[in-house]
């Protein structure tokens, strides 16, 4: 059934919906940064951690 819908989607189709998809993702990512931002600037009491301590959790 799958290699049916593969063989029945043209080259152009494929192209169309690999298209559609990064626009998805950008969109997505795009939204998911000005939320991270939003956040941050509400929250100025949360910090990154210290260098040294992601070191340690690293190890």
């Amino acid at each position: 059934m799958q290699q049916q819908v593969q063989q029945a989607i043209s080259p152009q189709q494929k192209a169309q919906f690999k298209n559609q998809l990064n626009d998805v993702h950008q969109e997505i990512s795009d939204r998911t940064q000005k939320q991270l931002k939003a956040f941050a600037e509400q929250n100025p009491e949360i910090k990154q951690p210290e260098s040294e301590l992601d070191q340690s959790l690293k190890r």
